[in-house]
């Protein structure tokens, strides 16, 4: 079990390091603000209770970016989601939705779609493969709704093929069955779907995309679809706890970062397969999935976190660059690690990453 001081630990080392390998450079608070404040310039006034040109100009950029009639600003994803399978739900007359065993719904909300919503989860496929076509045929409650997670994070950033997403979106639709898409990180999947963020989105009824993951704002997200459901959803929001009074700085930082760091995540995408196929190369070590679809993946390696963790602080101390974030642990004694590719690996070449890397990997034995 890896201790609060060794966390503390990585964390101190990890912020003094010149190179990171994974995600965006980190910006400090003031850097932060102070790119807010350069997209505070052209809005002088905050907005109040989601209505002024600030929040209202975003929801109307998302709405096209996703090609949806509409779209809301929310402080959680949390919310949002739950949100649309309430509308979903509703609107069917039925209290089943269904999602994949690893969904953030499922692992990570305290069940609040049953809790707050009386929903009930029906689990589709397995846990360590993206939804199929058969498992939404093989489900045998009557659904209000389906939850796509794309790209699935739990199991490497996986994605379906087009053709068989494509599929599941028909078979939905001729079913009656509401289609939403966990978007957190769908800026991820325009380069292996080779298609925009609208053509992918435009295969469901409702979408949600974050502005913290791979955008880098400071928390918020979107939820978007035909503006009846919108409308609706600013009704829950209203009864959630979300429309607050003011939600500029999320907004700022929003704008911010998609404008640093959306036009990135193609790049990245390339990085991320160049990186896991070296990583392969390396005995002891296997990503999960083998070529990314995506800028993330899992990394396994066949030893204890708390070993590799002190071993990855001893290593970043000498070279002043931190290579891995910390591990989580697996199901066999070893542990894996979350890689998510952004502007970071830009700073320094892949020579210089792969002999870093091969270092590091050395010295753990």
């Amino acid at each position: 079990m890896i201790t609060d001081e060794q966390l503390i630990r990585y964390r101190t080392i990890a912020a003094s390091c010149s190179h990171r390998l994974f995600g965006h450079p980190p910006l400090s608070m003031e850097q932060q603000l102070a790119a807010m404040m350069e997209e505070a310039r052209a809005f002088p006034r905050p907005d109040v209770y989601g209505k002024g040109e600030l929040i209202e100009s975003l929801e109307v950029e998302m709405a096209n970016l996703l090609g949806q009639e509409a779209a809301v600003f929310l402080p959680s994803g949390t919310m949002a989601q739950c949100i649309a399978l309430r509308i979903w739900s509703d609107r069917a007359g039925k209290s089943a939705v269904g999602f994949h065993a690893t969904s953030h719904l499922e692992l990570h909300e305290f069940k609040a779609y049953q809790e707050l919503h009386n929903l009930s989860g029906v689990i589709l496929g397995e846990a360590d493969r993206v939804v199929t076509l058969a498992d939404l045929e093989a489900v045998k409650e009557p659904l209000a709704a389906v939850l796509l997670e794309l790209p699935m994070r739990e199991i490497g950033g996986q994605l379906p093929a087009w053709a068989e997403l494509q599929a599941q979106a028909d078979w939905l639709r001729e079913q009656g069955i509401a289609l939403h898409i966990d978007g957190a990180r769908l800026w991820q999947c325009t380069t292996y779907y080779e298609r925009s963020v609208a053509e992918i989105a435009g295969l469901a009824d409702s979408v949600y995309v974050s502005f913290y993951k791979d955008i880098g704002g400071i928390a918020g997200s979107v939820l978007a679809g035909p503006a009846w459901f919108v409308a609706e959803a600013r009704i829950w929001i209203r009864r959630s706890g979300g429309n607050l009074f003011s939600l500029f700085p999320y907004v700022l930082a929003a704008r911010a970062g998609l404008k640093r760091n959306l036009a990135a995540l193609p790049a990245a995408v390339k990085s991320a397969a160049w990186l896991a196929e070296f990583l392969n190369g390396i005995d002891g070590l296997k990503t999960v999935p083998l070529l990314p679809p995506t800028n993330l993946f899992h990394l396994q390696v066949d030893v204890e976190p708390q070993r590799l963790l002190a071993h990855a602080c001893d290593w970043s101390e000498r070279h002043g660059a931190v290579l891995l974030p910390p591990p989580r642990p697996g199901l066999d004694g070893g542990c894996f690690f979350e890689l998510s590719l952004g502007r970071a690996v830009e700073a320094a070449s892949r020579e210089t990453w792969e002999a870093w890397l091969t270092d590091f990997f050395a010295g753990l034995g």
